[in-house]
């Protein structure tokens, strides 16, 4: 099936290849949404989504559409598109009951990447700040692409940019968090990662959930979107749904919550139930410590 790591094959150090990987992602995603925000029954406006989609963002995405039969959904090219819409939709939800509840002080946003949320949706003004958490080499382009294609938009809270490879043992991420001085560790906060761990290998989505636990205050609420293995398909990179339960559980998370793409609240009246059952291949879990 097409990879995303696959398009940036050519990138001649790990920096470009990091560097590569997130903008074509991103190109992908933002033409997805720019797609959405333009249907008259839009799940959600993005009105930077067009200008992030670059030249790359269209052609990217009808790779990812050739690649349905590897998930089983035959004749349902158009399968990423839609999902990359209801993901949206369902974190957006999540993003306004949590502002709305008043009782976290703050979002961190694990593998941030492009994410815009905090410069289109007004909600964000409820959170005292988003600590945008990636890698140095995303950051930066993230900083450029800001600057000189979007026009460096003034977003709803103050916005604090955290370097961190999840994947460094010599640190974590309450280290870095702490180290911007802006971060209260002892205060409940809202957790995202949204599309991250099931590039992080098998030590590497465990440490990420760990290192999202010592950094949650009491109250805290992790949201995070996962992939879960095919049946009979073992990869390092996915997360059964008893796995995370079992490494949530361990790591003082409780009260939680899962969804399959199909499922009752992640499908929003788009998936063809009649053809295809819910896929835990693009699954989310909500837990609170």
């Amino acid at each position: 099936p097409p990879r995303l790591v696959d398009m940036a094959e050519s990138a001649e150090t790990p920096e470009d290849t990091a560097s590569c990987f997130t903008n074509d992602s991103a190109m992908m995603i933002a033409y997805e949404r720019a797609l959405e925000t333009r249907r008259d029954d839009a799940l959600f406006q993005d009105p930077f989504a067009a200008a992030l989609a670059g030249p790359k963002g269209e052609s990217l995405s009808e790779q990812f559409c050739a690649g349905c039969p590897y998930f089983g959904l035959d004749g349902w090219p158009e399968f990423h598109r839609t999902w990359t819409a209801v993901r949206t939709k369902f974190i957006d939800d999540r993003v306004r009951e949590y502002s709305g509840a008043g009782s976290y002080a703050q979002l961190v946003n694990l593998g941030s990447g492009m994410d815009t949320r905090p410069y289109r949706m007004e909600e964000y003004g409820a959170f005292a700040g988003v600590f945008d958490v990636d890698m140095q080499v995303v950051n930066d382009s993230r900083r450029e692409i800001f600057h000189k294609i979007l026009k460096d938009p003034k977003p709803h809270c103050p916005v604090h940019t955290v370097n961190l490879d999840c994947l460094d043992e010599s640190t974590s991420l309450l280290a870095e968090l702490t180290a911007t001085s802006q971060f209260a560790a002892d205060k409940p906060s809202v957790f995202l990662a949204e599309g991250l761990i099931m590039y992080l290998g098998e030590t590497g989505k465990e440490k990420l959930i760990r290192d999202v636990s010592a950094a949650a205050g009491a109250g805290s609420v992790f949201v995070l979107q996962f992939m879960a293995p095919k049946a009979g398909t073992p990869s390092a990179n996915a997360l059964s749904e008893e796995e995370a339960r079992r490494v949530l559980k361990e790591n003082g998370w409780e009260q939680l919550r899962f969804w399959k793409f199909g499922e009752e609240g992640l499908n929003f009246g788009r998936f063809p139930s009649e053809r295809f059952g819910p896929l835990g291949s693009f699954s989310f879990v909500i837990a609170v410590n």
